[in-house]
This record gives C-alpha cells, sequence and structure tokens, in this order.
C-alpha cells in the first residue's frame, strides 16, 4: 500500500478546497471531495482497507505518540465526507444534474444521512422536494432552518444545539494538531527548538501573541490581543491556528468559544497556552 502516492494525490485538491471555501459554490464543493472520494474509494477497493483506517493512516496519529508519521493535514472527519460523497454520486456530473444551485455545501453535509443513511435515505417526492429547497434562492440560514427541522422529525434529532458543535470539527482538528505540534516540539533540546522555529519562520512576539490569546480562548472576560497571522510561514499550522484565534477574537458574543470549550476543555487549552511559554523559555536559555 503505497499511502504516501494517495496523499500526493489528493493534497492539491484539498489545498484547492481550502483556499476556495469562502468563495465557491456547494456545488463546486462537492466537485473537488468527490475527486478526493474516487481517490478514497480506488485505493479501499484496491486494498480492501476500512475506511477508517485508511483515513488514520493518510492523516496521522494521536497526542504525545512517539512515532508519528505525520503524513498530511487532511482530517479523518473530512476524508470521511469524501468518501461519502463519493459513493453518493456515481459520476461528477450527477452532482449538478442534482444540485446545480447548490449554495453552501453546509446545507448539504447537514443533509447527508438522507442521501446515504439506508435508515432515513428519502425517495420519490421527499427527495425531489429536498432537492428543490437545497437548491432554493432562499437564503442559507433559511435552507439549513428546515433542513434541520426534517431532521427532528425524521431522525428525531432533539437538541439542535449539540448540531452546532459540527460546525466546529474543523477549528477542533486544528487545535488538536497544533496541539501535539507544541507538545512534542516543547520537549526537545533547546538547539531542535531553535532550528524548527526557525525553519518555521516563527518568532518570539508570534509565539507570546499566540499564546496569551490561547488563554484568552480558556474562559469568558479575558482579553485578546491584536496579532498578524503568519501568511509566510513554512508550517502552515501556525497560520491555520492563529486564523481559528483572529475568528474567536471577532466575535462580539461569546458563543462560538463556548461552543468549542465544548470540544476542547478549558484545561487543555490553558495548557497549550503554558507549553506556548515553555517552549519559548527554553528557546532563550
Amino acid at each position: 500500500m503505497d499511502i504516501g502516492a494517495l496523499v500526493r494525490d489528493i493534497t492539491p485538491l484539498y489545498n484547492q478546497y481550502k483556499q476556495g471555501k469562502s468563495s465557491i459554490s456547494g456545488s463546486e464543493a462537492l466537485e473537488i471531495m468527490w475527486d478526493i472520494g474516487s481517490f478514497l474509494k480506488a485505493f479501499i477497493d484496491h486494498n480492501n482497507i476500512a475506511p477508517h483506517a485508511l483515513y488514520r493512516e493518510v492523516y496521522g496519529k494521536g497526542e504525545g505518540s512517539t512515532n508519528i508519521a505525520r503524513r498530511s493535514w487532511i482530517t479523518r472527519e473530512f476524508q470521511g465526507r469524501c468518501y461519502r460523497i463519493r459513493k453518493i454520486f456515481a459520476t461528477k456530473e450527477k452532482i449538478f444534474e442534482d444540485l446545480p444551485t447548490l449554495k453552501s455545501f453546509t446545507s448539504f453535509r447537514e443533509a447527508m444521512p438522507f442521501f446515504d443513511n439506508e435508515k432515513y435515505k428519502l425517495k420519490g417526492e421527499e427527495k425531489k422536494s429536498l432537492l428543490r429547497l437545497l437548491n432554493s434562492s432562499k437564503s442559507k440560514k433559511s435552507i439549513l432552518d428546515e433542513i434541520r427541522k426534517l431532521q427532528k422529525k425524521k431522525i428525531g434529532i432533539k437538541n439542535p444545539r449539540n448540531q452546532r458543535l459540527i460546525d466546529l470539527e474543523e477549528e477542533k482538528q486544528i487545535f488538536i494538531d497544533f496541539y501535539n505540534y507544541i507538545y512534542r516540539l516543547q520537549g526537545e533540546d533547546k538547539s531542535v527548538i531553535i532550528n524548527q522555529l526557525d525553519q518555521d519562520g516563527v518568532k518570539d512576539d508570534y509565539i507570546v501573541a499566540i499564546s496569551r490569546n490561547t488563554n484568552a480562548m480558556s474562559q469568558d472576560g479575558l482579553k485578546f490581543t491584536a496579532f498578524e497571522t503568519k501568511k509566510d510561514s513554512h508550517n502552515s499550522l501556525w497560520n491555520s491556528y492563529g486564523k481559528i484565534i483572529k475568528d474567536f477574537s471577532s466575535h462580539t458574543d461569546a458563543k462560538k468559544i463556548r461552543r468549542f470549550r465544548r470540544l476542547i476543555p478549558p484545561q487543555r487549552i490553558v495548557m497549550l497556552a503554558d507549553m506556548l511559554y515553555s517552549l519559548l523559555s527554553k528557546k532563550n536559555k
């Protein structure tokens, strides 16, 4: 099994999705994810490997492992959605046949059980009605509200607020990736830390800002410090995590951060802030 070749095939598509996420239509997002899912499906079928086992191999392992083989930053959650999309649509043309004017991928994501879950899959007129909703000119919020009403009716979801946690899955995964990266790096010798931070293009003032803002995420009432994300960093994790902080700090209320703290415990957030200071202290000792 050549996992490396698979990663090389899907990484450009993943980068294309990430870079265009805010500007492309839902249909275009599905098209890119279908392509990724097609590579995954071909690998799964050829090697007779369980999908979740493959997602783990493509992505990486957990916190504190000494033998981590980080192959990509393509999360298991994202890979799983791509694989499901490839199985839902037999061809890419079918995407644009069924969903020519899909505005938002989020709307489709919430409706996915109605396409591929045998227990909840819609057929006939019900499916046509769902497709009309997804292709409609209604606002994204209105479409999501109607899909969640359908979820409550068909699936029995009683607490839509818990659904919102799904919206933060990507932020959660980036936090975990960054936490693991800092966890390993701050345990290295001073020379290794200096060399790695130099390669990453990360300066002391940026580490201080990230640490302070990470701490501010741990509880309500703490102020964020203004800073610029590291667009020129060779390690995209510094930039990706910085963008999360930027996003959280831009909200006038703390609802989004509170939801995030239901996924990442406050004590874990504080631990990351402390490890960043420890990293800086060890570097400058």
